[in-house]
């Protein structure tokens, strides 16, 4: 639609959209048209050269609170299962940051600790993701 309304010189170049552990359909779900078929929006982004920003990566904290103890063994080096919900959309391939709001300093200091660690293989975060969308 860019294109069509201000031509291929658009300036349209970046979307933020939700991804998290319930809202995996970006991800996961082929519904663009990409050059080799039907693709991800995540897919479909990346072909166009979009920048590609996930917003409520943790869900206002729901998803915090659904997360289980194998959560943890899959994640090493986090601490918390906001650490954990956070690594896990960081790390999707074609997102370019996970943007989380925080009230309380002490969240602030928790999610920036994240940034030590290295990402999680982007399949492992795909994988993650089909299981978690598989489970509601």
């Amino acid at each position: 639609m860019a294109e069509q309304i201000g031509g291929k010189r658009n300036h349209f170049r970046a979307i933020q959209l939700p991804v998290n552990l319930v809202m995996g359909e970006a991800c996961l779900e082929r519904t663009q048209v990409g050059s080799g078929g039907r693709a991800s929006l995540l897919e479909a982004a990346r072909e166009a050269g979009m920048l590609v920003m996930a917003s409520g990566s943790l869900l206002q904290g729901r998803v915090i609170e659904a997360m289980g103890p194998a959560f943890a063994q899959r994640l090493p080096g986090t601490r918390s299962n906001a650490q954990r919900g956070l690594q896990i959309v960081r790390s999707v391939p074609g997102l370019a940051t996970a943007l989380v709001g925080m009230k309380q300093p002490a969240h602030v200091a928790e999610n920036l600790a994240l940034a030590a660690l290295p990402r999680i293989p982007g399949s492992e975060a795909m994988k993650i993701l089909e299981t978690c969308s598989k489970g509601r």
